[in-house]
């Protein structure tokens, strides 16, 4: 039996703490990797930045060859500008866990960016608060905790460098020449990276399948084993 490895990369101020309760459920030939990205849970981090954390990545990825790597939220736009950037490295099948371009670039305001910025960062955990809630049937009350302290904790300049990037950068176009297939993993009631963002990636990349989830920005929190079971399934077909 073919060992796979696979690498999941978390959201903005969480860690590697969020995908515990998939892990018992992907194959014994799995191998299923969980890092906290740099900044998550420490102040004055180094890198900084999306192009610091995207050369971190693809120094990790150099190391830990994995078959397939998944991305949720801000973590699917960070892996999305390392391969941009770095190319394939390797990786058979890349996964966009809420975490789809739109096919235009945003047209708000700067000052409206800022704002909503400014929102963010006067109570962070009350944008992380509808994901904890979902998390409580298969998280332990020490799990959701420690999300917590990394959410509270982790960098503030990190975070805020890493909006302005993301929404100075066009992903949208570099989807229909993405060098790898990719697995698209989405929850139908998202408000936060709409479906029809994903369905679009669908219709547009070379290679892609999509799994609809009814969940909102973290499809993985309803049902663990079916999300795994899934993201097994995607990746036997699309690799």
């Amino acid at each position: 039996m073919k060992k796979v490895k696979c690498v999941l990369i978390h959201g903005s101020g969480m860690s590697g703490i969020t995908w515990n309760p998939l892990i018992k459920h992907f194959p014994k030939n799995w191998e299923v990797l969980t890092p906290t990205l740099p900044g998550h849970g420490k102040k004055a981090p180094k890198p900084n930045n999306l192009e610091g954390l995207s050369s971190w990545l693809k120094k990790y990825i150099s190391k830990e060859k994995p078959m397939l790597v998944g991305g949720w939220s801000m973590g699917s736009f960070l892996l999305q500008n390392t391969i941009n950037k770095y190319g394939k490295m390797g990786i058979e099948v890349v996964s966009f866990i809420n975490g789809s371009p739109s096919e235009k670039t945003s047209s708000t305001p700067k000052k409206v960016l800022e704002k909503r910025i400014m929102n963010y960062f006067q109570n962070p955990i009350r944008h992380i608060t509808p994901t904890l809630n979902e998390m409580k049937i298969f998280w332990k009350r020490e799990e959701i905790d420690s999300i917590i302290k990394t959410c509270k904790n982790t960098d503030e300049e990190l975070l805020k460098n890493l909006r302005w990037d993301m929404f100075d950068a066009n992903f949208g176009e570099k989807i229909k020449n993405f060098p790898a297939p990719i697995l698209l993993m989405h929850g139908v009631y998202d408000k936060i990276n709409p479906l029809n963002q994903a369905k679009w990636v669908q219709k547009t990349a070379k290679k892609s399948c999509l799994f609809e989830f009814k969940s909102r920005h973290a499809p993985f929190t309803k049902n663990p084993k079916d999300f795994a079971e899934k993201m097994v399934k995607g990746y036997e077909a699309l690799s």
